[in-house]
């Protein structure tokens, strides 16, 4: 990779604080056999490739290098190269799914959809000429796909002997939807005969969550791990299995609830973790494939716990009972599905509203009263004026 590091225009790509000329001298020194040097090198380039918490320039010029050394057997760290490219992979942000399209919009596209709706009607948007959905920036789309070429890497460094390098590539298969044809037969194999249970779990999530409906043999390798004793291990498989599934069983999308919505006191938490990656998986379906969610879902919301977070439950939920977006202007309360009625009665019921601003904008772009006093009012009867 000299060559590489030679032909690029180092000089040209803007990092942080200035031209990314320091760049291929660190990249370099990450096959350094002093570790101290190493550990320097890789903490100054993720100075380079992302500030505050979005990708720069040099990161899509990076990612070559961190792939080969990712593949080079004979480097010293080769886990430093993965955490570089998950660093970077977590700094990407994708305004489009990388996903077909659909004629379907699934539950997420749906909630983005409401958002767009929101802002469009937001005073200060006016002021500038109205709202206008961003686009992914080009130095993001760069990085995306810079990483995305070392998915054949990740597939072969799946076999490698230690777990700690399977864990990571499992992790940085998940992302890739558009691969999953390549993905899906390695997956398969690697499911049969994996021993680490945390890897079993990563490998099940990035099914879940690159995964397409399925009856082959994918499903029955994330399968066989649906009831296991390792409780994390279960609940990765039950993920896998919601994408994979074309009609996910009632039992587990029961369970999936349950771990949506259990209480979480620290979102960094493995339960944290999990309640996110469960929101992504559910959000990546489309309501008609999960018609008994709806009810799952108010079921537990009826009983109201002020230790749990409903916000992810509630997104999924108004996009299931609200497919068609925001109600009309001037809707009244009777002009409501029974099934929405019900779900402004546990709004209420439960006091979602003061669990923190995200709920009352989450009922607000549906064009419902998005008070606690407005939304009683409207349900008694009287009109509701949009704002």
């Amino acid at each position: 990779m000299s060559d590489y590091l030679r032909d690029v225009d180092w000089e040209s790509l803007q990092g942080p604080y200035g031209p990314a000329s320091d760049v291929p001298r660190l990249l370099q020194t990450l096959r350094s056999q002093d570790p101290a040097a190493r550990g320097e090198a890789e903490e100054q380039l993720e100075d380079h490739l992302q500030h505050q918490g979005l990708v720069e320039e040099p990161a899509a010029a990076a990612a070559p290098y961190l792939i080969d050394l990712l593949a080079d057997q004979e480097a010293p760290d080769r886990l430093v190269a993965y955490r570089l490219l998950r660093t970077i992979l977590d700094c990407v942000e994708l305004h489009e799914s990388p996903r077909p399209a659909s004629d379907v919009p699934s539950l997420s596209e749906l909630a983005s959809q409401r958002s767009d709706w929101w802002l469009s009607r937001s005073p200060e948007w006016r002021k500038h000429g109205g709202y206008r959905r961003p686009v992914t920036d080009p130095c993001h789309a760069a990085a995306y796909e810079a990483v995305r070429a070392g998915v054949p890497t990740y597939l072969q460094v799946l076999r490698d002997p230690d777990p700690d390098l399977r864990l990571g590539m499992a992790y940085l298969l998940a992302p890739f939807p558009q691969e999953w044809a390549t993905m899906s037969p390695v997956l398969t194999q690697r499911l049969s005969v994996e021993a680490d249970p945390a890897v079993a779990a990563e490998m099940c999530i990035a099914a879940g969550l690159a995964g397409q409906p399925s009856d082959g043999a994918i499903v029955d390798a994330v399968r066989r791990w649906r009831g296991n004793s390792d409780r994390i291990l279960h609940r990765a498989a039950l993920i896998g299995l919601v994408r994979l599934l074309p009609a996910p069983d009632t039992a587990l999308l029961a369970e999936l609830s349950d771990c949506l919505m259990e209480p979480v006191q620290d979102w960094g938490s493995p339960a944290g973790a999990m309640a996110n990656v469960t929101a992504s998986a559910l959000g990546g379906l489309t309501g008609n494939s999960v018609p008994q969610l709806a009810g799952l879902l108010l079921e537990r919301m009826r009983v109201p716990d002020p230790h749990r977070p409903d916000f992810l439950a509630l997104r999924l939920l108004l996009g299931l009972t609200f497919p068609d977006g925001p109600l009309p202007d001037g809707t009244a309360f009777d002009g409501l599905s029974l099934l929405q009625q019900e779900v402004v009665r546990v709004v209420i019921h439960a006091r979602l509203l003061r669990q923190g601003p995200m709920m009352p904008r989450a009922i607000g772009e549906c064009n419902l009263p998005y008070t606690e006093e407005a939304l009683a009012t409207w349900c008694a009867g009287q009109p509701h004026r949009a704002s």
